[in-house]
């Protein structure tokens, strides 16, 4: 490709980019609004203020659920346990097991493989 075409492509990229920005501003939508979500009038923005729960002992969360009567977090980790959330004082809490006990799930048991 010539340097001439090269140019001229150049140019009409940044045409097409500059073209789409302006356009976006001409209809008060921000550039914010490409990359996070609108405010929606009258929602309840509730992750703002939750924390993370570090789940110890175990390789996981592989997933979080909660229950009709909004107990939970349920949290099942890689040995095949279930975990359910019993607030700070008594943190995550062993709920149901869904396999045998599996060789290398546990963060314990990796440390001690991976010391010998």
């Amino acid at each position: 490709m010539s340097r001439n075409r090269k140019i001229v492509a150049s140019a009409a990229i940044v045409i097409a980019i500059v073209s789409v920005i302006i356009s976006i501003n001409q209809t008060n939508t921000t550039l914010r609004n490409l990359v996070c979500a609108p405010c929606i009038e009258g929602s309840n923005n509730n992750l703002e203020g939750s924390k993370i729960i570090q789940v110890t002992g175990a390789l996981g969360p592989e997933s979080i659920a909660f229950d009709p009567n909004g107990d939970g977090p349920y949290t099942g980790v890689a040995d095949g346990r279930i975990l359910k959330w019993q607030g700070d004082e008594l943190g995550w809490t062993e709920f149901a097991v869904t396999t045998s006990p599996r060789c290398g799930c546990l963060l314990l048991d990796r440390e001690k493989v991976s010391r010998e």
